[in-house]
């Protein structure tokens, strides 16, 4: 599999790890450093976006992607993504949401590991 397989993969792998709550594959996937940074210019951390995950304070039901696009430089790579997200984020009514998340990533022995998100609407 290319990098760029790979890379998309973990997108994907992102989302569907969030809908299922399967935090053994956030663990995996996210760099312990990881911060997500949220449509409201809010910071979370790798835990306390896993304990939001499945506290259901960040609920997401089901994802829908629209475009992937790769950029790949040596050991770092970044990922623009458009997905169409139902959830309920922070106790707002489930609904639909196009979600853009551009993710930095960085290849450490030979893995690629997702080190930070910053989230919009498109």
């Amino acid at each position: 599999m290319s990098d760029e397989e790979i890379i998309k993969k973990l997108y994907i792998e992102l989302s569907e790890a969030s809908v299922n709550k399967d935090i053994d594959k956030l663990n995996s996937i996210l760099a312990d450093d990881y911060i997500l940074v949220h449509m409201t210019g809010m910071n979370q951390s790798k835990n306390d976006y896993i304990e939001s995950v499945l506290s259901g304070e960040l609920k997401y039901y089901e994802s829908k992607h629209e475009s992937i696009d790769v950029i790949i430089n040596n050991d770092k790579a970044k990922v623009i993504g458009k997905t169409k997200t139902l959830a309920s984020p922070f106790g707002s009514s489930k609904s639909w949401w196009n979600l853009k998340q551009e993710i930095e990533l960085e290849k450490i022995n030979d893995k690629w590991i997702i080190k930070k998100s910053i989230a919009s609407t498109y």
